[in-house]
């Protein structure tokens, strides 16, 4: 049934992005990167400053490098260390049994960024581009023609009425996606088997509340110690998840904390408070027609080690280009079901090791986690594992290098990729480099590191098109 009014505003756009967090708003940059017109419709008129992820693992470093939003490896230091290997520790399941290694030509192995500067960062690149931010607006109606969608959006006083006509719309609005709900997208679910309230509070007594990962005989407890003001706290409670999900309260908060603990947690100034559980699910599609999912939209799961942050920005960096070559028409609509085949197979793995490691966790089952650390010893299994946490299991990717062109100057491959082109790279100009688009940049030169290969055609995502 159709929600248009009459009297509504019409927006003219090539794509609207429903939900203007991390991801919605890296889709929206990578777009108007492009060229490419496109409306984010958020409902918060302000950044979300509540815990969320924090940890940026190593692809994402590496991609978010290529844009400019970090800074890469300098082509001296690549020349100088081509072939060194960077390291550092990580969880599994609450344990520090894994090490996750990148090449020394890449950022490095993980970074504490907050997801608030990273959507903040990221909605400024896109309105410097030409992005249309509309905050404080709310989609309330969306249809999907075969040539149009449209949607209904009002803004937070219902005084504005706006009726948006895009020729694609990517829902980026979460786990409850409107987007998601409007079109066919199935799903594989895990069913909650927990729940947990996590919270901003100032700890008054470290003997009740030990810092980092804290079990318990009824779940966990999760403090982050700040000595200059509030600390990130979460309780983790095993006993089953729940029925009813309402906003959690300060009171709720404390009697949760208590019941893991097994003793009242001496706390003050809570704020910020979020609940989740380790419900996992994941669209075995991305793509129906003219809609599209990323994010939290198309995979959400038991939130360890930012892996949703992460996977999610991956997402955004994968459909960016290739939904922009679409409405230039410098490719066919397939290459949109292969952003979702090659999400939906990410996504999928995300979610089984979160639902894993939720079972190790769970102080009922403790032959479970014993029997998965035991494996981990297993260094095949432990680097298989790695890889997958830090989003590098994903194969192709091209990692940095340095071009020395005839003249002497030096180029590399993540400064090269910042304007989201592709990227030919040839040992000599008189060889052609096959398929490569009209609009690739061509470079000539030595590598450094060697590869594997002669010349390669590296998408604007940095992963490999071709090589030979």
């Amino acid at each position: 049934m159709s929600t248009a009014n009459p009297a509504a505003t019409v927006i003219d756009t090539d794509v609207l992005v429903v939900g203007g967090g991390p991801v919605g708003m890296l889709v929206a940059a990578e777009l108007a990167l492009a060229q490419i017109r496109v409306v984010v419709v958020e409902t918060r008129t302000e950044l979300d400053i509540r815990p969320r992820a924090g940890t940026v693992h190593a692809r994402s470093l590496s991609l978010l490098a290529r844009r400019g939003y970090l800074p890469s490896v300098t082509s001296d230091a690549i020349q100088r260390d081509p072939h060194g290997v960077r390291r550092t520790r990580f969880q599994f399941a609450a344990e520090p049994v894994l090490t996750i290694s990148v090449p020394s030509v890449e950022p490095g192995p993980i970074a504490g960024i907050p997801q608030a500067r990273l959507e903040a960062v990221f909605e400024e690149r896109a309105s410097e581009l030409g992005a249309r931010i509309l905050r404080g607006h709310t989609v309330f109606g969306l249809e999907a023609h075969d040539d149009v969608v449209v949607a209904e959006a009002d803004d937070e006083t219902g005084g504005r009425s706006l009726r948006i006509h895009a020729r694609y719309a990517v829902g980026a609005d979460g786990a409850r996606s409107l987007v998601a709900r409007t079109g066919d997208f199935p799903a594989q679910v895990y069913p909650a088997t927990m729940n947990a309230i996590a919270g901003l509070a100032v700890t008054d007594s470290a003997d009740r509340l030990p810092a980092g990962w804290n079990p318990t005989s009824t779940g966990w407890t999760m403090h982050n110690p700040n000595p200059y003001g509030p600390a990130r706290v979460i309780a983790m409670d095993f006993s089953g998840p729940l029925d009813h999900r309402p906003e959690p309260s300060t009171q709720e908060y404390l009697q949760r904390l208590e019941y893991v603990l097994g003793a009242p947690p001496a706390l003050r100034e809570i704020s910020h408070l979020t609940r989740f559980s380790d419900h996992g699910r994941y669209r075995t599609r991305l793509r129906d027609g003219r809609l599209l999912l990323a994010g939290d939209a198309a995979h959400s799961h038991y939130p360890l080690g930012g892996q949703g942050l992460n996977t999610g920005m991956q997402d955004a960096f994968a459909l960016g280009w290739r939904l922009a070559r679409v409405l230039t028409g410098r490719d066919r609509p397939v290459v949109l079901d292969e952003y979702s085949r090659e999400r939906v197979a990410a996504a999928a793995a995300v979610v089984g090791n979160t639902v894993l490691q939720s079972r190790m966790m769970n102080p009922r089952r403790p032959e479970l986690r014993e029997a998965v650390l035991a494996m981990l010893a297993v260094p095949a299994i432990h680097d298989a594992l790695a890889q997958l946490i830090s989003g590098q299991s994903q194969s192709g990717f091209q990692h940095d290098l340095v071009i020395t062109e005839a003249d002497g100057g030096v180029r590399t491959l993540a400064g090269l990729l910042r304007v989201g082109r592709f990227v030919a790279i040839r040992p000599d100009e008189r060889i052609p480099v096959p398929h490569a688009p009209a609009d690739a940049i061509t470079v000539t030169g030595k590598v450094t590191p060697e590869q594997d290969w002669t010349c390669a055609l590296v998408r604007p995502d940095g992963y490999l098109a071709c090589a030979w």
